[in-house]
């Protein structure tokens, strides 16, 4: 057996719903297998909607050799230096959308990603949990979001399901060229800087690793995840994917928690 023939080969995941398990776990399974590619020469690395200080926990499990993709794209983080390598910002734009969609949706919950930990504006049972899901320490904005300063990273909107809908067919007569939508959970809807999903931040990894497009397999279940697959050589959507992802992804696997990404690990090892 070649001991390095995943050389030049950089395997790229989603966490939650792909690589996570329903607990939030990273099963055994799914860390033997990335030792293994890792040990055989591959490039492993993350790309989520997940801050660095909420990845990281996970990150220090795994054996990373490329910077990973975080705030579903707007930023490259080293987790080795510890540092932002490349990132994408949202413009002053924003915040007259982010308005209106505050008050045609008074319950919908809002958080503004600028830092370790993002600012609360408005709060619902869905940021709740979500709050207490992550350890987020950071109070309700009593003032708004006017104050908060630049540079902003994203915007996550949260609802329920049903009622996140209507917000996304409102969404599509806020079309501003400088900012992009994407719903990234069935709870979550968020504003993402023009260019900057995750699809165009791998591209930019490609380019600062070295690893071309053909060697570069992607992986992912919702549709934050979508123009990452399309942009890899080889897009791959977990079994519990969303259905669009499944229509352009060059092959499936098995469902999160049935260690998707060991799945994926021993196709490669059976091909090459």
């Amino acid at each position: 057996m070649n001991s390095k023939r995943f050389q030049g080969t950089m395997l790229v995941t989603d966490m939650d719903g792909t690589l996570l398990s329903s607990g939030k776990t990273i099963s055994k399974e799914n860390l033997n297998a990335i030792e293994r590619f890792v040990e055989q020469g591959g490039l492993f690395t993350l790309a989520t909607g997940r801050i660095a200080s909420s990845a990281k926990r996970f990150a220090d499990q795994l054996p990373i050799g490329a910077p990973a993709i975080l705030y579903n794209g707007a930023v490259i983080h080293d987790f080795i230096k510890g540092e932002n390598v490349w990132h994408r910002t949202l413009g002053d734009s924003v915040r007259p959308v982010l308005e209106r969609l505050m008050k045609q949706f008074p319950q919908l919950a809002v958080e503004i990603y600028c830092g370790e930990e993002p600012y609360f504006i408005r709060e619902n049972r869905i940021t709740e949990h979500h709050r207490k899901m992550e350890g987020f320490t950071r109070p309700l904005q009593q003032d708004g979001f006017n104050e908060i300063k630049e540079p902003w990273y994203k915007v996550l909107l949260a609802w329920e399901p049903e009622l996140l809908d209507e917000v996304e067919a409102y969404a599509e007569s806020e079309q501003v060229a400088d900012i992009t939508w994407v719903r990234s959970d069935d709870k979550y809807f968020e504003i993402l800087p023009a260019n900057a999903t995750k699809g165009h931040a791998l591209e930019h990894l490609m380019e600062l690793t070295g690893i071309e497009r053909t060697n570069c397999i992607a992986m992912g279940d919702h549709l934050n995840d979508l123009e990452m697959l399309r942009r890899a050589g080889v897009g791959i959507a977990v079994a519990n994917a969303h259905q669009s992802l499944l229509n352009v992804s060059n092959r499936t696997c098995k469902h999160h928690d049935e260690h998707a990404v060991a799945d994926v690990i021993e196709w490669l090892e059976s091909r090459i």
